[in-house]
């Protein structure tokens, strides 16, 4: 069990705890040196224990928890799921982006995306001012395969679904969402943070979280984007860029 407490140097205000629960040391201890050079956070814990970090996650309270998808998957989507729900951002850091590593990370929630291979101090500050903006980062890479893997739902479809037409109608008549709901199965399918569906519906961010969970539930599926890719399947949103205006 290995932890380690690392101050951040004060730029702009550094505040919040990070916590990076990787199994790699090596990959670890970087990643815990690059979040502290860029002093984004106040304090920055690190552990290659899964049962410490969860420790941590309680006790730290942390506002940004980095986690990996190794061997022990049931530990890690615990711990993922567990600070997703205590309002903690995600971030799973993948080795590649195989078709086989993004299925072992599909049922476990994330606010963002990042390569192992990809990782430098750069691309780390831009992934970190996209969270902080509300946005979803996913490295490139990694897009492209989501997307491969969603082409067969917009076949399946069809042009009815894309146009707006007589199958799409009917699927979104029998839909199980409210049409509340359904205005943010909408938003959600084109990248909005909770925060952005708030302000775009003028209702509170509270308001627009149980929207999504609503949607998560009666979709039984457990993250954003298995939902879009449900959602896209069904036809109850039409695929991005696509919609009508």
């Amino acid at each position: 069990m290995s932890t380690q407490r690392h101050s951040a140097r004060r730029i702009d205000a550094p505040d919040g705890i990070a916590l990076v629960a990787l199994g790699s040391e090596l990959v670890r201890c970087g990643l815990a040196t690059m979040l502290r050079d860029l002093g984004v956070f106040r304090e920055v814990l690190d552990s290659g224990d899964f049962d410490h970090s969860m420790e941590l996650l309680h006790a730290g309270r942390p506002e940004l928890l980095v986690v990996s998808a190794p061997v022990e998957q049931d530990k890690a989507e615990k711990l993922a799921r567990t600070a997703a729900d205590h309002g903690v951002r995600v971030l799973l850091l993948l080795r590649t982006a195989c078709d086989q590593a993004l299925e072992r990370v599909a049922a476990m929630p994330a606010d963002g995306y990042l390569l192992e291979g990809e990782l430098t101090p750069e691309t780390l500050r831009s992934t970190l001012t996209d969270l902080e903006s509300g946005l979803v980062p996913v490295p490139q890479p990694v897009a492209r395969r989501l997307l491969a893997k969603l082409r067969p739902a917009f076949a399946k479809t069809g042009t009815a679904a894309l146009d707006g037409g007589a199958a799409a109608d009917g699927d979104r008549a029998g839909s199980p969402l409210t049409s509340r709901e359904q205005q943010t199965l909408t938003l959600m399918a084109e990248g909005l943070s909770n925060k952005q569906i708030a302000r775009r519906l003028g209702i509170s961010e509270h308001g627009a979280k149980r929207h999504v969970a609503n949607i998560l539930a009666k979709l039984n599926c457990s993250n954003r984007t298995l939902a879009t890719a449900v959602a896209l399947r069904r036809g109850l949103v039409s695929p991005p860029g696509r919609r009508p205006r």
